[in-house]
């Protein structure tokens, strides 16, 4: 029993990857799944969807190699969402996602009504329609007969953790990223419970990173096609897993662009002021992760590519022109704000804004304008972390957009620090096998078996001239934000 299957349910698909006890990823198989916008800025998923998807992808990764030799699952997924669980135990209502927005006036609320610094101190992060508690305290306004029904509230991994085992846990991480957790007493916040109408009994029991306190259920390993009884690791959150499989700590940052982008920090004390950055509990004891991020930034690609109905084939082709695009896109400037703005800016009307058009431009000009317009959100991240006397000393590159050698020199050059990918740069997946290992101790030390594990391969230098053209299109940048700062919110106005 030396191998480990890997579980990561993403914004987009759910991957399953199968690794040996030396890091080796022996098998993989990605399975999509909708995500349902019934109205503007809403975002919802079917919970079934996933466990679906699971199986579907379990299945294909395990043609050909033994189940037998599986000594651990390993967990990953997305985080913030909503499972309101029956006591029937079914979900109630699809999940309301992270990308969900449609708790902006409640997250302003709960801001005013408990301070933002007041919040952003006691649970690491500031009111924002991201988090758990706003999305609740939309569902008591709007649909109170959901919250009287739900026995437990889950998030997307323990969702999958309840399929897999039939028990009901969460871990540190998670919970952590609510904005129901007193993040310097480890603890529930019982008043901001009571506000939004919830129970801290709601919430499931929650455990580190590295436990594997239950077993493959009878009933899942048939449907997966496993023996019965194999030991459940509960992993992380997506970007803990992320920080663990980059082996991040020090001075590395990531920069790990899919669905979204990630902007991250390990650290071993808890400042007293966080700044602007959020902060969780992180997968190894006694670390957190500071995070900023980008909503919207590879999905802001492919809704392009859509646009311009061009095949998932043809992403290579849009990149090479986007190649032959000179710096700064033709004076084109992209706002990647197409689901508000999070980053430093907390600014839930921000909105998508392709600025200097004319008839001459390309569809090549428009993609290298949303690669730049991304990088300068990435750069506006990097400074939120330098305001917190943090020093980053080079980025690992992680996600889809590792993939490509156009972004990544965007990236360094409007960064001004070097890019490094790994030889693995979907860590999700490789984090939620270390964890897992740990848990059944095939390995010892996450930090060490990281590194050997994941290598860097490639690294990606700044460019001198390119960093001081892109000072200055920055600058511009910069500018026009704050110009558009007072009409954003008339964009929403009844």
């Amino acid at each position: 029993m030396d191998t480990i299957l890997t579980f990561d349910i993403g914004t987009s698909a759910c991957k399953v990857c199968l690794w040996d006890a030396r890091g080796t990823l022996l098998a993989s198989s990605d399975e999509p799944y909708p995500t349902h916008h019934p109205h503007p800025d809403w975002a919802e998923q079917d919970p079934e969807d996933w466990w679906r998807a699971a199986v579907a992808a379990a299945r294909r990764c395990l043609e050909g190699q033994d189940p037998r030799r599986i000594a651990v699952l390993g967990l990953s997924s997305q985080r913030e969402g909503v499972v309101p669980m029956g006591r029937d135990g079914t979900p109630l209502a699809r999940c309301i996602i992270w990308m969900d927005r449609r708790c902006r006036d409640q997250a302003v609320r709960l801001g005013e009504e408990f301070g933002v610094s007041f919040l952003h101190h006691h649970t690491g992060l500031a009111p924002d329609p991201n988090y758990t508690a706003c999305k609740l305290l939309w569902l008591r306004e709007h649909q109170p007969e959901i919250l009287e029904r739900t026995r437990t509230f889950l998030q997307p991994r323990d969702y999958a953790y309840y399929r897999l085992t039939g028990a009901e846990v969460t871990d540190y991480t998670l919970a952590s990223r609510t904005m129901m957790f007193d993040l310097r007493r480890h603890v529930w916040w019982p008043d901001i419970f009571r506000r939004v109408g919830a129970r801290p009994d709601q919430f499931p029991p929650i455990h580190h990173s590295t436990d594997a306190p239950h077993r493959l259920s009878r009933i899942a390993a048939d449907a997966l096609g496993l023996p019965e009884g194999i030991p459940v690791s509960l992993g992380a959150g997506d970007r803990a897993c992320e920080a663990v499989g980059a082996a991040v700590f020090d001075q590395r940052m990531i920069d790990s662009t899919g669905t979204a982008s990630n902007i991250c920090m390990v650290i071993d004390r808890l400042p007293a002021d966080l700044g602007r950055a959020p902060c969780s509990v992180h997968a190894v004891p006694g670390r957190w992760l500071l995070e900023l991020g980008i909503t919207t930034s590879g999905s802001l690609m492919r809704w392009f590519r859509e646009l311009l109905d061009l095949g998932p084939e043809e992403v290579e082709t849009l990149e090479q022109e986007a190649g032959t695009s000179p710096r700064g896109a033709r004076d084109l400037l992209v706002f990647p704000f197409f689901m508000g703005a999070r980053s430093v800016r907390w600014n839930a009307d921000a909105r998508g804004l392709v600025l200097g058009l004319s008839l001459g431009h390309t569809k090549g000009d428009i993609a290298r304008a949303i690669m730049e317009g991304v990088a300068y959100e990435t750069r506006a991240c990097l400074d939120g972390l330098r305001s917190l006397a943090l020093t980053p000393a080079e980025v690992l590159a992680m996600g889809g957009g590792a993939r490509s050698d156009l972004w990544l020199q965007i990236k360094a050059d409007i960064l001004g620090l070097p890019i490094l990918r790994p030889r693995q740069t979907e860590t999700a997946s490789l984090g939620a096998a270390l964890l897992a290992a740990r848990a059944v101790d095939l390995v010892d030390d996450l930090d060490a078996t990281a590194r050997e594990w994941n290598p860097v391969q490639a690294s990606v230098k700044p460019d001198p001239v390119a960093v001081a053209f892109y000072e200055g299109r920055r600058a511009l940048y910069e500018d026009v934000y704050g110009a558009l700062l007072p009409i954003y919110p008339r964009l929403h106005a009844d």
